[in-house]
């Protein structure tokens, strides 16, 4: 496909304006270049990405021309396109995301589906804690499929826990879902029955060849887990012991790389609990899975 010249503006009708975008983004060798396009178009229009093929030939305003073209120059700069439309999807659910949160990935569901087998198999009212929630994703899922849990959502961002309070509002949990600002669990007093963590776990040698797309515009405290990036999760897995009810399960979701080392740590610090592998869908090692029985301590 012939690479569009920098200079050459984006047309008024939607179907060429689609083309448009989609040659410039192919030009800059973006990934999923007509998804990206299809995706910003409907954001512009306010309609879905099928909508925006039935609507081929009508006009684009002038304005909308402007706007449609800004959001394609900061694509090309590589700025995420959940930022650009400020939406993401994750499991059953679309997601308010900005700068200040983590965009949700489809591997972080694989930490939902386990949360969900073991809790069906649960009694009582659980108590669930979602530790570096972001944009509250996980504690969201959690509480819509878990009516009868008590859930925590726990941030060191202030500006990641204003996120995920609009989220929350936005399913009308409010009554169920408790957003705290906390460094890991230590603060908090409480016991959980159902651990889940997405923390930061990218090592300082990987920081460094990050896709420009994360590097430059995802937030750093989300991503940077010290020196081979298992310092924050080591850190919260010494506080399970006291966390951590009985029975109860914690969830983590790791770096393949990580696995043998965690699942090691997990055995020292809790030597009464079950500390297993759970591989994602390509095979790889992809959730750490510590698992204490019925009256063990």
């Amino acid at each position: 496909m012939k690479a569009a010249a920098p200079a050459e503006s984006c047309p008024q009708l939607v179907g060429d304006a689609l083309r448009w975008a989609v040659r410039l983004l192919v030009a800059r060798g973006a990934d999923t270049p007509r998804l990206d396009a299809e995706l910003l178009l409907a954001h512009l229009l306010d309609v879905d990405r099928a909508q925006v093929l039935i609507r081929r030939d009508d006009c684009l305003t002038p304005t909308q021309v402007e706007r449609f073209t800004e959001l394609v120059q900061r694509r090309v700069r590589h700025e995420p396109v959940a930022y650009l439309i400020g939406e993401r999807a994750f499991y059953d659910v679309d997601l308010r995301v900005t700068p200040a949160t983590l965009i949700p990935r489809p591997e972080t569901e694989h930490l939902v589906e386990e949360a969900l087998t073991w809790a069906k198999n649960q009694s009582g009212r659980l108590r669930v804690v979602d530790v570096g929630t972001g944009s509250g994703a996980i504690a969201i899922v959690l509480a819509r499929h878990l009516p009868e849990a008590t859930v925590w959502a726990v941030d060191l961002s202030l500006p990641a826990l204003e996120v995920a309070w609009e989220n929350v509002r936005r399913y009308g949990l409010s009554e169920r879902v408790w957003l705290v600002q906390s460094n890991l669990l230590k603060p908090m007093g409480a016991v959980f029955d159902l651990i889940l963590a997405n923390l930061p776990y990218v090592s300082m040698a990987d920081m460094a060849v990050l896709e420009p797309n994360v590097a430059d515009y995802e937030p750093h405290l989300a991503l940077e887990g010290g020196t081979d990036g298992t310092e924050i999760m080591t850190r919260l897995i010494e506080q399970l012991p006291a966390r951590l009810a009985c029975p109860g399960l914690a969830l983590f979701e790791i770096d393949p790389r990580q696995a043998g080392p965690l699942q090691a740590a997990a055995a020292v610090l809790l030597p009464d609990a079950r500390a297993l592998l759970v591989h994602d869908l390509a095979g790889h090692e992809r959730v750490l899975r510590i698992e204490r029985g019925e009256g063990e301590t």
